[in-house]
């Protein structure tokens, strides 16, 4: 499998021990067999009670704790993304750890003059190149359910986003997909290019996603775009985020205990609508800040909550997503290095495998290509600091210690030549000495710096183009959309 993305595999760090986790497990098992949840879809509800859930009320159907084991048993361990062209690019198992970008949100910080303006068609292509050319975000997804970028009907914005990130990157690409005629779009488009559906399912290089309400709900839409991905085996990211507090206990516990009982119950359901076909165990549980009611992505109980998840992912052998990379900030600043940092850090730790959101701001109402660009030097020294340390004879180095001596000097020593590469050289921190800031010949500084590498990348990278007749084919499909709609194929002018 070709494998140009940067896979961490950390040592283990738990802040759950087996006992805990298995009392969580026990606790979800408890509340979707006498609480249970609301199931809005007829056809899961048939899934259901042919399995024997008790469906008479479909505010609380109840699920046995059988039903939820046997899931358990049957979904895959492991998932594996290709690249557009078909050819494998990561595996998505165990505590291997990777990143991911957003091209699309309603605002885009713009790294020319770091305004922040209505996100455009542009903006999208232009994101979807850089997260193509950093080498450390292995795959991208967007958040198409929100309807933009500006300019174009919402139920349109998000399906002309995709097809742009898909014309500008090679890198897998998921979706949270608006609604059931949208995801039937997306899934034509995909098996083009894919060669067909069945090649589509077999060399996957697109993920959906859907979200349950917290608290203990399954929505209509969400279902009902989950049993069409069950349909297709293709990997669906199923992610809760209930909020401490709001919607759900205010104890972590307790909001593991809810978060867990809608991933296990929509588990469920898609094994008995196709056994084995993929399912992501997706969650963002967090607190709701009481000063402003907002879901803070930059707080560090996200960090310990996304954590614990992931250890609960583990516990069950599914793969996990997550979030880093983001930040509450408006700006390029202090506060959000620090939240990049720390969330980038807690991730890696605690081994998610998916971890998506890098690059998003203010809530993530507004995507920053400078932080995309951060947050890919920040991965890279996170995996420094989780490198393997090997230990051997020519590590050691005990005849050049010896040769050498007290007082000597290694810098000219054909050994040192010999490894001094392994040193992580940063592209974007200022390590320049001896020069005061403003003063003549002073070094540019780390913000300087950062706002190069983004426009050169921004300007310069071209991704492996699409096939001309494949292009043309999927322009097809993508004018039929506008004309569903009765307008012209024209996208708005920037």
């Amino acid at each position: 499998m070709e494998s140009k993305y940067l896979e961490l595999s950390p040592p283990l760090f738990r802040r759950l021990d087996d006992r805990q986790l298995i009392r969580i497990h026990e606790a979800s098992l408890q509340i979707l067999s006498r609480v249970g949840v609301t199931v809005d879809c007829a056809e899961a509800l048939e899934l259901l009670d042919g399995a024997g859930a008790d469906v008479s009320n479909t505010k609380r159907v109840l699920i046995p704790g059988h039903l939820v084991e046997n899931a358990l048993e049957t979904a895959p361990s492991k998932v594996l993304l290709h690249k557009r062209d078909g050819t494998p690019f990561v595996e998505l198992s165990g505590n291997r750890c990777t990143f991911g970008g957003t091209p699309d949100q309603p605002d885009i910080l713009d790294p020319r003059d770091g305004r922040r303006r209505p996100c455009r068609i542009a903006d999208v292509a232009g994101n979807a190149r850089l997260i193509d050319a950093l080498p450390n975000l292995t795959w991208s997804f967007t958040s198409e359910w929100a309807g933009y970028p500006q300019g174009l009907p919402a139920v349109l914005a998000g399906k002309v986003s995709f097809m742009i990130q898909l014309e500008n990157s090679e890198k897998p690409l998921g979706s949270s997909v608006a609604n059931v005629q949208n995801l039937k779009d997306q899934l034509e488009v995909c098996s083009l290019v894919a060669g067909g559906t069945e090649e589509l399912r077999r060399r996957p290089f697109f993920f959906g996603s859907v979200e349950p309400i917290s608290p203990l709900i399954h929505g209509r839409d969400a279902l009902e775009k989950t049993l069409i991905l069950a349909e297709y085996g293709l990997p669906n990211v199923v992610y809760s985020m209930p909020m401490a507090g709001a919607t759900a206990p205010a104890t972590f516990a307790g909001t593991l205990a809810v978060m867990n009982a809608e991933l296990l119950s929509h588990l469920t359901i898609i094994q008995l609508k196709r056994e084995g076909a993929p399912m992501i165990y997706g969650a963002m549980p967090n607190i709701i800040d009481m000063k402003t009611t907002i879901f803070p992505y930059g707080s560090p109980e996200l960090n310990l909550l996304v954590g614990a998840a992931t250890e609960l992912a583990h516990h069950y052998n599914l793969p996990m997503l997550g979030t880093a990379g983001c930040t509450d900030a408006k700006v390029m600043g202090v506060q959000t290095g620090l939240e990049a940092m720390s969330q980038c850090m807690s991730s890696v730790l605690f081994g998610a495998n998916m971890v998506h959101d890098v690059g998003l701001m203010d809530h993530a109402t507004m995507i920053s290509p400078e932080l995309m660009v951060l947050t890919d030097e920040i991965i890279e020294m996170t995996g420094v600091m989780l490198r393997r340390l090997e230990v051997d004879d020519e590590t050691l180095a005990l005849d050049l210690i010896d040769k050498v001596g007290p007082g000597g000097s290694y810098l000219a020593e054909d050994h040192t030549f010999d490894h001094f590469r392994s040193f992580w050289v940063p592209e974007i921190l200022d390590r320049s000495m001896g020069v005061k800031p403003g003063s003549a010949g002073s070094a540019v500084h780390s913000e300087e710096l950062l706002r190069e590498k983004t426009l050169k990348i921004l300007s310069s990278h071209t991704p492996k183009p699409l096939g001309e007749d494949l292009l043309a084919e999927m322009k097809k499909l993508e004018k039929s959309w506008f004309e569903r709609l009765g307008l012209d194929h024209v996208y708005p002018e920037e």
